[in-house]
C-alpha cells in the first residue's frame, strides 16, 4: 500500500514538474497569443471604463468634453506626426474657411517643429512658421518662414500645439494680438499684429525685362489653375519663351489643384504618384494630352525652405522630367498626404499616404535640392547681434514712420546714424530692411524685386547665359 501511494505521489510530482516546464517553456508563446487576441474592442472598453471611473470618483468634478479632447490629443501625439490631429467643431470650421480662400486672423501657415539632426538648434518646443501669407498682417510685420512663435500676449508658447497657437491668433477683425517671434534660434522680438479678414491670394504675374514671364504661385486652391492658365496664355500670346515659376514660401494646398497646374506644362506622362497603406488606394496622376506651355519655353523654378507639399509636387515634376531648372534653397520636405475623416461635428485629419515624384522619389522630411543653390549670405556674430537689436527696437519701422517715401540720401543718413550707435548688420541688410518695410506699408507692393532678390537675379542670369 505504501509503495502504491509512493508511486501515485511520484507520478503526480512528475506530472506537476512537466506541467511547470511546459508553462515556463511556452509562456512567451501563450502570452503573445493572448496579446494578439487583445483587439481594438478591448482597448475601447478599457478606455470607456477609465472614463467612467474618472467621472464617478475623481475628487473634483470634471468636464467630459475636455477629457475626450485630451484623450484624442494623446492618440495623435503618439503618432509623432505634426500633420495628424483631432479637429473639434470650432477648428474644423476655421479650416473650412481657410480652404475656401477666406478667414479671419493674421495670415500665418504653421507647423509643429520636428527633429532635424542637422539643425544646430535641435528640435525646439515651439510652433514653427512654414510661411506668412503675402499681403497679410504677418507678412507686413516681417515674419519669415522658419521663425518660431515664442510667446502670445506675453504667455510662453513653449509646448503649444498648432491648434493652441491658431486659437490665440484668430479673432475678430481690427483687434490686436502681441506675438513674440524667435528667429535663428537665438533672439526674440515683438510684433503687434492687427487681425483682419484674410483673403488668400493665389497667383501674381508680370513680365521682366520685356522677355521673361514671371508667375508667382502663392498657394494651390481651387482658384489657382485658372489664374495660372490665364497668365501662361498671356505670356504665350506675347511670344515670351522664358518663364520663371516662383513657389517660394508656398505652403502647398490641394492635390487636385497642383495636378491641374502641372498638367499645363506636360502632354501625358506622370506628374505624381501617391502610395497608401492599402495598396488598392495607390494612384498615379498623369497629364492629359495637350499642354499650354510650348516645349520651346525655357523654365526656371524658384524654391526655398518655405516651399512645401503641393509646391514640391510641381517642382519635383518639372525637375524629374527635365522641364525646368530649380534654383534657390532646399524645400521644406512635406511629402505626406492627409485625409479628413468626419466625426459628427468634428473630424480627424490623418496622414494616410505619401507622394512620390515621377522618378519615384519621396521627399518627405528631406525636401527637394535645387540644381543651383542660392541663399542669402550669412551674418557674422556681430552683424547678427546688430540685426537682432534693429528688430527688437523697431528702428527701421520708426525710420519709415518719419520717412514714408525715403530717398537714397535719407537711407544713407539712416545707415550712418545706426553705425554711430554701434549697429551695423551690413549696408545691404539695412537697405533691404528699409525697402521691405516700405513695401509692406504699400497697398500694392511690387511683384518682383530686381535689386535685392538674389535668387531671382540668379535665375535671370541663368536664362540669359545658360549657366
Amino acid at each position: 500500500m505504501d509503495r502504491k501511494r509512493e508511486r501515485i505521489i511520484w507520478i503526480a510530482a512528475t506530472a506537476a514538474l512537466v506541467l511547470t516546464l511546459l508553462v515556463v517553456l511556452f509562456s512567451p508563446i501563450a502570452s503573445a497569443q493572448t496579446d494578439r487576441r487583445r483587439n481594438t474592442q478591448d482597448y475601447i472598453r478599457d478606455l470607456e471604463a477609465a472614463l467612467y471611473v474618472i467621472q464617478s470618483n475623481y475628487v473634483d468634478e470634471v468636464d467630459t468634453e475636455e477629457l475626450f479632447k485630451g484623450a484624442m490629443d494623446g492618440l495623435f501625439t503618439n503618432l509623432n506626426d505634426p500633420y495628424s490631429l483631432y479637429l473639434d467643431g470650432e477648428i474644423l470650421e476655421q479650416m473650412t474657411d481657410t480652404t475656401e480662400g477666406k478667414y479671419g486672423g493674421v495670415g500665418l501657415y504653421i507647423s509643429k517643429d520636428r527633429f532635424d539632426p542637422e539643425n544646430p538648434f535641435g528640435r525646439l518646443p515651439y510652433v514653427k512658421v512654414v510661411s506668412p501669407i503675402e499681403d497679410t498682417p504677418s507678412w507686413r510685420a516681417g515674419i519669415n518662414a522658419g521663425d518660431y512663435i515664442y510667446a502670445i500676449e506675453g504667455e510662453s508658447a513653449e509646448g503649444f500645439s498648432t491648434q493652441d497657437v491658431s486659437d490665440r491668433l484668430r479673432g475678430a477683425p481690427d483687434t490686436p494680438v502681441n506675438v513674440t517671434i524667435l528667429r535663428n534660434g537665438s533672439f526674440t522680438f515683438d510684433v503687434v499684429l492687427v487681425r483682419e479678414e484674410i483673403e488668400i491670394p493665389t497667383v501674381k504675374t508680370t513680365v521682366i525685362n520685356g522677355n521673361t514671364g514671371y508667375i508667382r504661385i502663392i498657394e494651390f486652391t481651387p482658384f489657382t489653375e485658372p489664374r495660372v492658365r490665364e497668365g501662361l496664355e498671356d505670356f504665350t500670346a506675347q511670344g515670351l519663351d522664358r518663364l520663371i515659376i516662383d513657389v517660394r514660401s508656398n505652403p502647398g494646398g490641394l492635390l487636385d489643384s497642383v495636378v491641374d497646374v502641372a498638367d499645363l506644362f506636360f502632354s501625358g506622362g506622370v506628374i505624381v504618384s501617391t502610395k497608401y497603406r492599402q495598396e488598392r488606394q495607390n494612384q498615379v496622376h498623369r497629364a492629359a494630352p495637350g499642354k499650354v506651355v510650348p516645349s520651346s519655353t525655357e523654365i526656371v523654378v524658384l524654391i526655398d525652405r518655405g516651399s512645401a507639399s503641393a509646391s514640391e509636387i510641381l517642382t519635383g515634376a518639372l525637375k524629374d522630367r527635365n522641364r525646368g531648372k530649380v534654383i534657390g534653397e532646399t524645400s521644406f520636405g512635406k511629402g505626406s498626404i492627409q485625409q479628413m475623416v468626419p466625426l459628427n461635428d468634428a473630424a480627424i485629419k490623418l496622414t494616410t499616404g505619401r507622394y512620390y515624384t515621377p522618378d519615384g522619389v519621396s521627399i518627405d522630411k528631406t525636401g527637394i535640392d535645387p540644381d543651383i543653390a542660392v541663399s542669402e549670405p550669412e551674418l557674422t556674430d556681430e552683424q547678427a547681434a546688430s540685426y537682432a537689436k534693429l528688430l527688437q527696437e523697431n528702428r527701421v519701422g520708426s525710420f519709415i514712420d518719419e520717412n514714408p517715401d525715403p530717398s537714397r540720401q535719407d537711407v544713407d543718413n539712416f545707415i550712418r546714424s545706426l553705425r554711430a550707435d554701434g549697429l551695423d548688420p551690413g549696408e545691404r541688410v539695412i537697405r533691404l530692411m528699409v525697402k521691405r518695410e516700405s513695401e509692406r506699408r504699400q497697398n500694392i507692393p511690387p511683384v518682383v524685386d530686381l535689386e535685392f532678390d538674389s535668387v531671382l537675379i540668379r535665375a535671370l542670369d541663368y536664362l540669359e547665359t545658360g549657366e
